[in-house]
């Protein structure tokens, strides 16, 4: 955020570049709400909406946007808007075709997603061809040939349906940025969370601001951290005409948590293998805080009623000793467990306020802040509660049992940690975890001593 100020302040300085902006973009709706609103606190004079010079749009609705203003003749399906549309299409597909031998519905979905879409491929000659890394089945070219016959057949129904995928308009947008004089305003991109993007947001990022002869300096900034990937897509900068090699840092002091949260937190990631966001491994030694507090607190109940009325009384002892309402957390997995936590709050007499996808967190607002782990990345608070860790609700059974094979269950639980991460280093101050019956298997013997 300072870096989009300092760009925009640099613009501001020049009258020859009025009317150029920077462009703030993430995937979640919620974080690019909750960095605009930052914003407006930091630089409010450079998102007046006469002269803006930051533009903060989460990257989806940025390409749906474009897309639109240039009569795109179909539907972008993206996450929050017609799944139910895409999956009718894959089992009309799949019952016509069947699965060829040894594999599920599940993982042509996975294959389609993951190779097809992600490096967007076109052709079976390029399919046959492409490494699947990171795809634990093995596929000889007769399972390739079957699966490609698939992905036509439901490629050609989207076109039908007049449906695309983000992946889909991600590569119209780059394909009109490179044929047409469009003529964006941006000078810069600063992308945030970049370890929740893809192959295809990436070269679509590069379209945005092409390389030029005088090089690359200040026109794409890009801040990820592949221990918080939550999501599964990846990609490579230098794939994506993206040169980071020996222009990259890595940061390496916590200014959020304390020490002790930030170690119990890392543990959760112990045995996981974290990219570097290009073609390297990454790792968090020399990692560490700036202060230090009190040791997480893990407490084990009988029942989930006991566990409830454990964190009522937490929040109810924060608020005693002066924390503000806005400044605790209850993150959770499950939009259920959300509506349970608010049930409870509501029930003490308490005020919550549920925070969704839709809305940024305004401080402002009374009411103990309640959301998901999923939406809380980007926010922060002095004391976090994480309830619900028993064996079985995080991470649930039925979407471990969704694995096709190894080596995705391996990424599944893999997401699921660094989901775990992420929610404990929404902690500045305070952490306390809580269970009933046996703790979920991520938190390891060592973690609960």
């Amino acid at each position: 955020m300072h870096h989009a100020k300092y760009l925009a302040d640099q613009i501001a300085a020049d009258s020859k570049r009025d009317g150029q902006r920077v462009l703030v973009t993430t995937f979640t709706t919620n974080l690019a709400k909750d960095i605009e609103q930052n914003l407006r606190v930091l630089c409010p004079e450079h998102l007046e909406s006469l002269n803006s010079r930051i533009e903060v749009v989460n990257l989806d609705a940025w390409v749906s946007d474009f897309l639109k203003r240039r009569r795109f003749g179909r539907e972008v399906v993206f996450f929050s808007n017609g799944t139910d549309k895409i999956s009718e299409i894959w089992d009309e597909v799949l019952e016509q075709h069947g699965c060829p031998e040894g594999l599920s519905p599940a993982f042509i979905r996975a294959e389609w997603a993951q190779i097809i879409q992600s490096k967007g491929v076109e052709t079976q000659k390029v399919y046959f061809k492409i490494p699947r890394t990171g795809r634990g089945t093995p596929l000889d070219r007769k399972k390739r040939a079957a699966l490609w016959t698939i992905f036509e057949d439901y490629r050609a129904r989207l076109l039908d349906e007049g449906l695309a995928e983000p992946d889909d308009a991600y590569r119209e947008a780059i394909t009109l940025l490179q044929n047409e004089a469009v003529g964006l305003p941006y000078s810069a991109v600063i992308v945030d969370e970049a370890q929740d993007m893809g192959e295809q947001a990436f070269r679509l990022i590069r379209a945005i601001v092409p390389s030029s002869p005088e090089g690359d300096k200040n026109s794409i900034f890009i801040v990820g951290d592949a221990h918080q990937r939550i999501y599964a897509r990846k990609a490579s900068m230098s794939a994506c005409g993206i040169e980071v090699r020996g222009r990259s840092r890595r940061l390496r002091l916590n200014y959020r948590t304390t020490d002790e949260i930030r170690r119990w937190a890392v543990a959760v990631l112990e045995g996981v293998a974290v990219d570097d966001l290009d073609e390297g491994l990454d790792s968090l030694k020399g990692y560490t805080s700036l202060f230090r507090g009190p040791e997480p607190s893990l407490v084990a109940y009988s029942n989930p009623q006991k566990e409830m009325d454990g964190l009522i009384a937490w929040m109810k002892e924060l608020q005693s000793v002066g924390i503000q309402d806005a400044d605790i957390g209850v993150l959770v997995r499950t939009r259920r467990q959300a509506d349970q936590v608010m049930e409870a709050i509501a029930a003490a007499g308490l005020a919550g306020l549920l925070l969704s996808n839709a809305t940024a967190d305004d401080c402002k607002s009374p009411g103990l802040r309640v959301t998901t782990m999923h939406r809380s990345k980007g926010l922060e608070f002095a004391a976090v509660a994480l309830p619900f860790l028993s064996d079985g609700s995080f991470s649930p059974k039925g979407m471990l049992k969704a694995a096709v094979d190894a080596a995705d269950l391996r990424e599944m639980v893999e997401r699921e940690k660094s989901l775990l991460h992420v929610a404990a280093t929404r902690a500045k101050k305070v952490l306390r975890v809580s269970w009933c019956g046996s703790s979920t298997p991520l938190i390891s013997d060592a973690q609960i001593r």
